[in-house]
């Protein structure tokens, strides 16, 4: 679990890094508005943060709690799923739009992980792409790129 551990949360801390550095060539701020650079830099030091907190809770880790992982139990294989999923909505979404991949996405995860009826998965993620898509639509003025559909 420790080597794990620490291999993760130097990929994460290499990825942020990498983010950073990418970042920091954007146009800066006009006049007190925030540049394009600010939210990924943001959320790359956030996921750096987090990844150097792993590695340091992992130093700290006693022996007794460094076990190995069954990599077919079912936390894992929900793992696998979701990775799967995650891939497979990237792919799909320049083509068919951010509105019905979004919602399909939204619905099977909420379904598999939460075990709701299909009616609050249905409601539960209409609520959160109606308002995402007015966040940045509307509020932050970020025009949504749409697909083959919605």
């Amino acid at each position: 679990m420790k080597k794990a551990n620490f291999i993760v949360s130097g990929a994460f801390a290499a990825f942020a890094i990498v983010i950073i550095a990418i970042s920091m060539g954007y146009p800066p701020s006009n006049h007190g508005v925030p540049g394009p650079g600010m939210f990924p830099i943001l959320i790359a030091s956030l996921i750096l943060v987090s990844a150097l907190t792993l590695a340091l809770l992992t130093l700290r880790m006693p022996k007794e709690k460094d076990t190995e992982i069954d990599l077919k139990s079912k936390n894992v294989l929900n793992v696998y799923i979701t990775m799967a999923g995650l891939i497979v909505y990237i792919v799909l979404l320049p083509m068919i739009g951010f509105i019905v991949t979004t919602s399909i996405m939204l619905v099977l995860y909420l379904k598999w992980f939460g075990k709701c009826p299909w009616w609050k998965c249905i409601l539960i993620s209409l609520i959160f792409i109606i308002a995402i898509f007015l966040l940045f639509g509307s509020v932050l003025n970020v025009p949504m790129r749409f697909g083959l559909l919605i």
